[in-house]
């Protein structure tokens, strides 16, 4: 099988430069850099850099003028030929064996996708727990820097994850509908993954350490709560059946995530005029996913 590395970026060329050179370090490596570049500003002498690698054949490098993740995503699965696509974040440290380390559990043909291990700058791990939740509720209570291997899983992790490109494509990609925050883009692919069948192994050997850099990248600073509320809204109602009776929680928590914010809450009239902006998007995508 050939494996590539996927990496979407946005206004962090620095720090991608980094990454890149810490990738093309594996051993064993990746059969090809795949990077889709979204950003509108660079540091000085950094896209240059980034041009040299992708002409000396170090990258394929692309260009994205639309600032969307999963839109990126699909720009790698499209452009690669590899089997299997790992996609990591544009700001991190990978760990010795990182790329051997996803691509082993592909022999294993049931794997549809892996989630690796990912730790936080200066975020602590949770304290490692028991699984004893059902795995729809993997996104919301499993902590990715945990250690304990699970060979049914129920998500992936945006910035440590990997596919086999064909079940993706086959699978219509990842929704480019989640724009801005883009928040649970990933998750929206997993659990498409599990219902057409597919397994999702959780593999903490293929391990990083997530840089957490400062600016760029999708930010809820950068793009606002309202486009996290409408991605966690988006989700909730597309995957409601698989939810169940989590699917009500789901929407509360995008109701919270796009009104009742720290930047709202002090602010009645903005929180009214946003309800009601939140039911004229839930009724729209009701009818959008129910024609």
């Amino acid at each position: 099988m050939k494996i590539a590395v996927g990496i979407p970026t946005y206004n962090r060329a620095r720090v991608l430069l980094d990454t890149i050179r810490d990738t093309l370090q594996q051993d064993p490596p990746a059969d090809e850099i795949v990077v889709v570049d979204q950003s509108d500003w660079y540091p000085e002498g950094a896209e240059e850099d980034l041009l040299a690698l992708a002409q000396n054949g170090a990258i394929r490098y692309f260009r994205q003028e639309e600032p969307n993740l999963p839109k990126a995503r699909n720009r790698i699965l499209s452009e690669t030929t590899c089997d299997i696509v790992i996609f990591i974040d544009d700001d991190v440290q990978l760990s010795p064996g990182f790329v051997g380390a996803h691509s082993v559990n592909y022999q294993d043909d049931a794997v549809w996708a892996v989630c690796g291990r990912v730790t936080e700058r200066d975020i602590p791990v949770r304290p490692e727990a028991e699984r004893t939740w059902p795995k729809v509720l993997d996104y919301k209570l499993f902590d990715p820097g945990w250690t304990q291997p699970i060979d049914d899983f129920g998500i992936v992790k945006g910035g440590n994850h990997s596919v086999r490109r064909e079940r993706a494509l086959a699978l219509g990609g990842y929704d480019e509908a989640y724009i801005g925050v883009a928040l649970r883009e990933e998750t929206d692919l997993a659990f498409r993954i599990t219902q057409a069948g597919g397994t999702i192994r959780f593999d903490p050997t293929a391990h990083l350490h997530h840089l957490r850099a400062p600016a760029g990248g999708c930010r809820v600073s950068v793009w606002g709560d309202w486009t996290a509320g409408c991605a966690a809204l988006r989700f909730a109602l597309k995957h409601r059946k698989q939810l169940g009776r989590y699917f009500w929680s789901e929407l509360w928590h995008a109701y919270r995530l796009g009104v009742l914010n720290k930047n709202n809450i002090r602010q009645p009239l903005s929180i009214v005029r946003k309800t009601i902006g939140f039911a004229v998007e839930l009724t729209r995508l009701i009818e959008r996913l129910n024609p």
